[in-house]
């Protein structure tokens, strides 16, 4: 269940929107906002907290809100034509969440763990962002940013190897500092394995079993379900170009990590 809600102070930094880019094997995390746009941002905003397992709105809800998460992580949820659905994406610190059309939300968003946003108006903020061309591009920048991961995830379900799809959503994890611990090596895991199966486009158990084959391989070190680290990032780096493996390749793996 949803829990309380407070205006966020108006001398506060306030919303942030950061993009990751790589240049070569380096990566850096970019900041689109100056202070005084997270300011004027920050007078629009309230906070909210959702606990783990909470819904902050559902697929075809009227869209009155923007998020802008401030720390945890959430997931959106496609309805498919089956009935059944799908995790299109993962929001991480300083994602905008609550895409929409129509005036509704494209797809549902749930908190994966506990989870404190920014809420932004819609209303106001279109008025803001009308007023001020600058803010204007730098929501646009992170939209494109996204959509651009959205096409890139959309190529690796359709073409890629059950290893390189597992490995570049490791990768996804391993690029984002808030994922890791103090040692700056072990990343967390938040989601469950049934939700990384359905995002990269797998059943669970193969899931496991690349986890497995890249742990037994010294490729990355497996500890539990939530927590891995990368042990040779060359050979990392091999798995997420890897060329297609045969499924039997995968299949033929014993017991999955647990």
């Amino acid at each position: 269940m949803e829990s309380n809600q407070s205006r966020a102070p108006s001398d506060a930094f306030g919303p942030s929107i950061y993009i990751t880019q790589q240049q070569g094997t380096t990566r850096s995390a970019q900041q689109l906002l100056s202070p005084d746009e997270r300011r004027r941002l920050a007078l629009l905003a309230s906070i909210q907290h959702f606990e783990a397992g909470d819904f902050l709105f559902h697929e075809g809800d009227p869209a009155t809100t923007v998020y802008n998460i401030i720390s945890g992580v959430a997931k959106s949820v496609a309805l498919l034509e089956d009935g059944r659905q799908a995790v299109v994406a993962f929001f991480l610190n300083h994602d905008l969440l609550g895409m929409f059309e129509a005036q509704r939300y494209a797809q549902s968003a749930q908190a994966i763990t506990p989870l404190t946003v920014y809420s932004l108006p819609i209303d106001a903020l279109e008025r803001l962002l009308r007023r001020d061309p600058n803010l204007q591009l730098h929501f646009l920048c992170k939209l494109s940013h996204e959509l651009r991961a959205a096409q890139r995830q959309a190529i690796v379900l359709g073409k890629f190897s059950a290893i390189q799809r597992v490995a570049l959503f490791l990768d996804f994890l391993d690029r984002h500092p808030q994922m890791h611990e103090r040692d700056n090596e072990q990343v967390t895991i938040p989601m469950d394995r049934a939700d990384i199966a359905d995002y990269v486009g797998l059943r669970i158990e193969s899931v496991s079993r690349v986890l497995q084959k890249l742990h037994r391989d010294r490729v990355i070190h497996v500890d539990g379900r939530h927590r891995f680290r990368i042990l040779d990032r060359n050979a990392f780096n091999r798995a997420m170009g890897s060329p297609v493996t045969a499924p039997e390749s995968i299949e033929a793996s014993q017991s999955a990590i647990t």
